[in-house]
């Protein structure tokens, strides 16, 4: 009885090193090697809050032939825009792209830039002249003429993955969300590129 009330403050203390040992590396870089994930989940909840706005926006729409000509397209790219403007009429920079979303994404996008990918994702951006007479604004249509920059497929795969109808788009050094059927900035963050 004596021996067994001896090993249990050992086997205690041996279990008590073992566990500081497993969890001191996460401790000590989990926080910084990992984006937030409460940012991250914030993050997708609100793209699937704007999915449901975008929808309710199509289905109050007219149908319309995938064949149709050019100007009727155009006028119902025009119509979704405007439905969707008015469903989210309060939306301003920062609804999607929250706080915690906009620091978790500026975490992850370091960290690319910083890894060994970060020379070829710098050269895939590709900076273009400075614009001239555009500001980047929420419920903004992005201009049909105004060239963007894909987000290059190294740190594309590192950010929150998107429903097929909302997109990334880098212009200067903005990340924009973009609806691609509406050609609509849904939020962004400045500066976001380094």
């Amino acid at each position: 009885m004596k021996k067994q009330a001896s090993i249990r403050p050992i086997v205690l203390m041996a279990l008590l090193v073992i566990a500081a040992t497993l969890t001191a590396p996460r401790a000590l870089f989990g926080s910084q090697a990992a984006p937030d994930n409460r940012g991250l989940k914030e993050f997708s909840d609100r793209v699937e809050a704007y999915e449901k706005v975008r929808e309710k926006a199509e289905k109050s729409l007219p149908k319309f032939k995938k064949k149709s000509k050019q100007e009727v397209i155009a006028v119902q790219q025009q119509a979704l825009v405007t439905k969707i403007r008015e469903l989210r009429s309060t939306a301003q920079r920062g609804d999607i792209f929250t706080v915690s979303a906009t620091e978790a994404i500026a975490q992850t996008i370091k960290a690319v830039f910083a890894g060994p990918e970060g020379h070829r994702v710098q050269k895939t951006i590709q900076t273009g002249e400075p614009l001239q007479g555009f500001e980047v604004q929420v419920n903004q249509r992005y201009p049909d003429s105004l060239p963007f920059t894909t987000v290059p497929p190294t740190l594309l795969r590192k950010l929150p993955r998107l429903p097929d109808e909302v997109a990334y788009r880098i212009l200067g050094s903005d990340l924009l969300l973009v609806d691609r059927k509406a050609n609509l900035i849904v939020d962004f963050i400045p500066n976001a590129i380094p």
